[in-house]
């Protein structure tokens, strides 16, 4: 009867420990093991050639090859939650400010809904006195549209809060 045993009994039978490998370099010869190495080389100095003149591509080029070891990991999207706290900006920044480790057990990781005045937009971050959040990605196109004083609603995840510069961090925002 012929099953995975003989099989591999005959392969390590017929076949020396060196022999089994993908490539045995002791056997190749000096030229071959020359050709591998200029190989390998020319392959790193393209790639850093064109790296050096395509910075921006390179850059987009690692990103996405990052999201593309990441992206089968399933995302929290809080946009989608009903936010478990609802609030003004100054009274959510005033529970920080009076007890920063209590507001952070229970704000951190959460979806908060907030409803204040601009005080700043820079990049794709939107500050509502000293709550700094950062704007989702599907949501960058409307950043234009924001004007310092205007009253917002914005909805996302705490994410930290900065003792020294008393400011809150949230991700994931979404304007509402």
């Amino acid at each position: 009867m012929f099953n995975l045993f003989t099989m591999w009994h005959f392969y390590s039978e017929n076949y020396s420990a060196s022999q089994r490998y993908f490539i045995n370099v002791s056997t190749l010869s000096f030229f071959m093991k020359k050709k591998i190495l200029y190989s390998i080389l020319a392959i790193i100095v393209v790639t850093g050639v064109w790296a050096a003149f395509n910075r921006e591509k390179f850059t987009q080029t690692v990103v996405d090859l990052g999201m593309a070891m990441t992206s089968s990991m399933k995302h929290r999207d809080p946009s989608k939650e009903k936010a478990k706290f609802e609030t003004t900006a100054d009274v959510f920044s005033k529970e920080f400010k009076d007890n920063a480790s209590e507001a952070t057990k229970k704000y951190i990781n959460q979806a908060v809904l907030l409803e204040g005045d601009i005080t700043n937009v820079a990049g794709v971050t939107v500050t509502l006195n000293n709550i700094a959040c950062n704007i989702d990605s599907t949501e960058v196109a409307k950043l234009k549209d924001l004007k310092t004083g205007s009253k917002i609603k914005l909805q996302g995840l705490v994410v930290g809060y900065n003792d020294l510069m008393e400011e809150v961090s949230m991700a994931q925002c979404t304007i509402k």
